[in-house]
């Protein structure tokens, strides 16, 4: 269904993958994890989306949207990190892997990680971009994917697969008329209360996200190609390494540019003194430190770890499938997770009400759940369509000789 020319409404007609192996001793078709490797994807982008506004309702005010960037990526970088030194140890990282060439891959794909970091978490603040607006500027991200791989990568598209995108995002819009109603009505917050320009800012921290996702499978391309025709024994680059080294840098990144939280109009603190308070009450509130008052720091840390976790599985099951399937696919799940999201605030009001997301009606969670269907019927689509990969290396990037271990 995914790697090869096999779908749920095409027979094979080329060989298959070969699947994945866990110890070298248990044999997983790639079909079955690719699909399991989807929906963790898609699970864990909910978790990150219903997570960061948990996180930010248990300080209420006592740090800054910096502190969240900065820790969240310092915590995702160390856990991935270590990982990696593990993988290393078990000689799953190659000495080729360690190329400068493939750094210079992963320094882009950092940068892109947190310019998409700063520019969606400040513009996410309700009093920039109200949610309503926020649902609705999210799918940006899908149109970003599919015009920028179509040259970077390059990709080519049938007709199947333009249809199928555009299926996806009438599924999106359907899903959206509860929102596009109330705007209409009046009864929903779309004031720009801090400027007129924030949606903009919004919808450009969609394309670092796009943009990050093609240079990545550029990276896994290129890699697998030079690795069989070097004959290695792994052609495919190691997972756990690629995030270690990439969050490292969108960590620096965002450590470097902590002056942007000074910056008039954009950042949240006035001044070095501010700044300091609000990312040091930001620790304190996350440690629970009984001294701190004014904050729900009781829930910081569950908040947190929920949040961090959810955005460690993404990465990487999202480096997995832009390996072995594409970032135009990891683009089309993105669409799935904000009806997810949308159902949690519905079926957990008291939940919805102490983050402070807004009312939810059936109307909500009926338009969500009427357009999960057409979205996973352009999902198949899409698969239906075929490789989008251009060259018929790339084509066949997707097929090992031998299975691959699934824990790289």
């Amino acid at each position: 269904m995914f790697g090869d020319e096999s779908t749920l409404l095409i027979p094979n007609k080329k060989r298959r993958h070969p699947g994945f192996t866990i110890g070298r001793k248990w044999h997983l078709s790639f079909t079955f994890v690719a699909i399991f490797m989807s929906i963790l994807d898609v699970f864990f982008a909910s978790g990150q989306s219903i997570g960061l506004v948990l996180f930010l309702g248990s300080f209420q005010e006592l740090t800054g949207l910096y502190f969240v960037v900065f820790f969240c990526s310092l915590s995702v970088a160390t856990v991935l990190s270590l990982l990696a030194l593990w993988f290393g140890y078990k000689k799953q990282i190659t000495r080729s892997m360690l190329s400068i060439r493939w750094i210079k891959y992963m320094l882009i794909v950092g940068v892109f990680d947190a310019a998409n970091g700063f520019l969606i978490v400040f513009s996410s603040h309700g009093s920039r971009v109200p949610p309503a607006l926020s649902s609705i500027l999210i799918q940006s991200i899908i149109p970003f994917t599919f015009v920028f791989s179509k040259f970077i990568l390059p990709k080519k598209y049938k007709f199947l697969h333009i249809f199928s995108v555009c299926l996806v995002l009438i599924g999106v819009t359907f899903s959206l008329i509860p929102t596009f109603k109330r705007m209409h009505d009046g009864t929903a917050t779309t004031e720009l209360k801090q400027g007129w320009y924030w949606p903009f800012i919004f919808i450009i921290g969609c394309l670092p996200a796009a943009l990050m996702n093609i240079y990545q499978e550029q990276l896994q391309i290129k890699y697998t190609l030079q690795a069989r025709e070097n004959q290695e024994k792994i052609t495919r680059f190691s997972v756990m390494y690629f995030q270690a080294v990439e969050s490292t840098f969108q960590f620096g990144t965002i450590a470097l540019c902590f002056a942007l939280d000074l910056v008039p109009n954009f950042g949240t603190s006035k001044n070095i003194d501010s700044f300091w308070t609000s990312f040091s009450n930001g620790f304190k509130c996350f440690f629970n430190d009984s001294h701190l008052t004014g904050g729900r720091c009781n829930f910081a840390g569950g908040t947190g770890l929920l949040f961090i976790i959810s955005y460690l599985g993404t990465y990487v099951t999202s480096t997995f499938l832009t390996d072995h399937v594409s970032a135009n696919w990891l683009s089309i799940l993105s669409s799935i997770s904000p009806l997810i999201a949308t159902s949690f605030w519905f079926i957990f009001p008291a939940i919805n009400a102490w983050a402070g997301v807004g009312a939810m009606d059936a109307w909500d969670i009926g338009f969500s759940l009427g357009a999960l269907p057409i979205i996973l019927v352009g999902m198949v689509l899409y698969r239906g369509g075929g490789t989008d990969r251009n060259t018929e290396e790339e084509e066949n990037i997707v097929h090992d000789e031998h299975p691959v271990e699934l824990f790289w």
